[in-house]
């Protein structure tokens, strides 16, 4: 009676243990799931009158292409007046041979222009031992073309002045 009451108990626990303490998983790997937001594959939006949630109501402007400022050609060319520096002029006794030197953001050395050459929305108009003229191009100028603006650069600023 003993005996059947231990072999009875050392079974009882031995079945208890292994829904206790599983100690190997099944073979078969879990069916993955969907994430969270994904949408299932069989499903189908209907608007029924109702508006996108996620596309903006208020369309935006088309006139922003033109705001874009084309690219600039290589050289002296592709420097504007505003972003151009003086940083020297080279005078002889005949004009034609004035030189002024042009150095500008990113390029690798500087510019040598003459009188009649171009810049991006300017013209090199005089060299002079001081100062250097430059007539802005009707396609840079914001007003009439018949009326040619120029723009005086000094070479040399005095400390405070704001070369224009």
């Amino acid at each position: 009676m003993i005996r059947r009451a231990l072999i009875f108990s050392s079974f009882l626990t031995f079945g208890v243990s292994l829904t206790a303490f599983p100690q190997a998983q099944s073979q078969n790997p879990p069916a993955e799931e969907a994430p969270v937001l994904s949408v299932p594959k069989d499903y189908r939006y209907t608007a029924r009158g109702r508006r996108d949630p996620f596309v903006n109501p208020v369309p935006k402007p088309k006139g922003t292409a033109a705001a874009l400022e084309p690219p600039r050609p290589p050289g002296l060319k592709g420097v504007a007046l505003r972003e151009a520096l003086i940083a020297g002029v080279v005078t002889s006794k005949e004009p034609w041979m004035n030189v002024v030197i042009i150095s500008a953001p990113g390029a690798k050395a500087p510019y040598f222009a003459h009188v009649g050459d171009e810049l991006y929305d300017a013209v090199v108009k005089s060299i002079k031992l001081d100062t250097v003229t430059f007539a802005l191009t009707a396609s840079a100028s914001t007003g009439d073309p018949r009326t040619p603006r120029e723009i005086v650069r000094k070479v040399r600023p005095t400390p405070g002045e704001y070369n224009k």
